[in-house]
């Protein structure tokens, strides 16, 4: 949302991701944004997200990001690449602590003071719209 400068729908993960094709709020991924599909996988690789992304890639010309943690990106990438019905040369597997970093770095101008105001601005949205809608106060984020 920051990034972007766009809404993007709060859904819990506890959700389905995609339920059935005639699900009007069906989802291909945790994110949809224009036509990439991004889903969030920071556990070991594990059937239901590997199937996931094989439907996200079904008859499409989405590109697919999954964002793990960074000690799991290697197990992920040989997964994908093992999983039947997976063109895993079509999804972007990279750490969530990249991808996040990287974001506020370039937003915050590469100065230690821009990125600190653009964490900030990260921990008010998340803090604000995600804890509020399906979080509970216990997992805010505080900087003090």
């Amino acid at each position: 949302m920051l990034r972007l400068k766009r809404d993007i729908p709060v859904v819990g993960s506890n959700v389905g991701d995609r339920r059935s094709r005639g699900d009007a709020q069906a989802r291909t991924g945790d994110f949809e944004i224009e036509d990439a599909t991004i889903e969030v996988a920071v556990g070991l690789p594990d059937e239901k997200h590997l199937a996931q992304v094989v439907e996200a890639l079904e008859d499409t010309d989405l590109e697919v990001w999954l964002l793990t943690r960074h000690d799991r990106v290697a197990s992920w990438q040989h997964e994908l690449q093992e999983f039947e019905g997976v063109d895993a040369k079509r999804v972007v597997v990279t750490a969530v602590e990249s991808f996040v970093g990287q974001n506020i770095s370039e937003m915050g101008g590469f100065s230690v003071k821009g990125k600190a105001s653009q964490l900030q601005e990260l921990f008010k949205l998340y803090n604000d719209r995600w804890i509020a809608k399906v979080g509970t106060p216990g997992i805010r984020i505080v900087v003090k």
